[in-house]
């Protein structure tokens, strides 16, 4: 037993860390160490659980976060890191729809498409169907159609849910342009996601093969998760998988792209026996600047509550400035 592997970590850290078997959700405030939980747990399970690493998956939303966490694991792991599964949740699914996308009409050869790529199909789409990008945005209509698949819509489920005429010209633009990437053997950022989703839901082999093999499924930034990717996860863990969610439901800032800080109460109630750490030390801010924030988030009624502390020092007050202008 490596009895190094947890060094460094304060006692509710390590708690977390040495959580092993069932769902587990961490609320961690900002400056609390949360990531180094996640990666440090993977040691553990590694170095003294003896888990083979390729049956651990670690994933986040940005490539940079992905690329900290793998150089920090690399030092706790050393060569054993190549073997793990560590990634944003689109290049997790855009390795297994290469492998077994097949199964529902995805070309393993696809290319992905950025948001130029998606820019120009919508405008095209409008162009065919006589429309005037003035009058319809580029961005507002694709901004619609990630909405939509956010919430596992594709057309014809969208279009059970068209109720005006605005909702009309997303629906006509939204079919062209799924069209217009199938034709390309291409597939958008969402599809990623609702496409894996779709091939879980329809392949109880393929969901079995990836369930049997990833028995630690690790999730940083949970609060940032939207519908779609809690329902990848919800059917990637089954009834018996060791899932961990790492989350802060007092942070969340990415409603406008679906991000349901929700995510983490629904938790809770759809995964059976949860345990609970809270992660309230921070080790980032002054005790004032933390005295302040708590009693602002507080009068936030809709959240599990964490108070966060810290030993450093007092620090300067905390102080309102209002200013004229931007330049001020």
């Amino acid at each position: 037993m490596q009895t190094d592997t947890l060094a460094g970590l304060n006692s509710a850290q390590r708690e977390a860390a040495e959580h092993v078997e069932g769902p587990l959700l961490i609320v961690a405030g900002p400056g609390s160490g949360k990531t180094r939980v996640i990666t440090q747990r993977i040691a553990y399970l590694v170095n003294v659980c003896g888990v083979p690493p390729h049956r651990i998956a670690a994933v986040t939303f940005t490539n940079k976060a992905s690329r900290e966490m793998r150089e920090r694991l690399g030092r706790l792991l050393g060569s054993n890191v190549n073997y793990l599964t560590c990634g944003t949740f689109h290049a997790f699914c855009a390795s297994i729809l290469r492998r077994d996308g097949r199964d529902v009409g995805v070309d393993p050869n696809f290319v992905i498409y950025d948001s130029d790529d998606q820019a120009r199909l919508i405008k095209r789409a409008l162009e065919e169907a006589n429309l005037d990008p003035k009058r319809h945005p580029v961005r507002s209509l694709l901004s619609a159609i990630s909405n939509a698949k956010a919430t596992l819509l594709e057309p014809v489920g969208f279009a059970a849910t068209v109720h005006s005429y605005y909702e009309e010209i997303i629906l006509r633009v939204y079919e062209r342009y799924q069209s217009l990437l199938t034709q390309s053997s291409a597939l958008d950022f969402d599809d990623l996601l609702l496409k894996t989703v779709r091939l879980f839901q329809s392949s109880p082999e393929v969901i079995e093969n990836y369930r049997s093999r990833y028995l630690h499924l690790m999730v940083d930034e949970f609060q940032d998760t939207n519908a779609l990717q809690f329902n990848l996860l919800k059917i990637l863990n089954g009834e018996k998988g060791s899932l961990y969610a790492v989350g802060d439901d007092d942070q969340s800032i990415y409603a406008w792209r679906g991000a349901r800080s929700k995510n983490i109460q629904l938790f809770k109630d759809e995964f059976k026996d949860v345990e609970t750490f809270k992660l309230e030390q921070n080790y980032r801010s002054t005790e004032k600047i933390l005295n302040v924030a708590n009693s602002l988030i507080e009068n936030n009624r809709n959240r599990l509550g964490k108070n966060l502390w810290t030993t450093s020092t007092k620090g300067d007050p905390v102080y309102l400035y209002e200013a004229y202008n931007n330049d001020d």
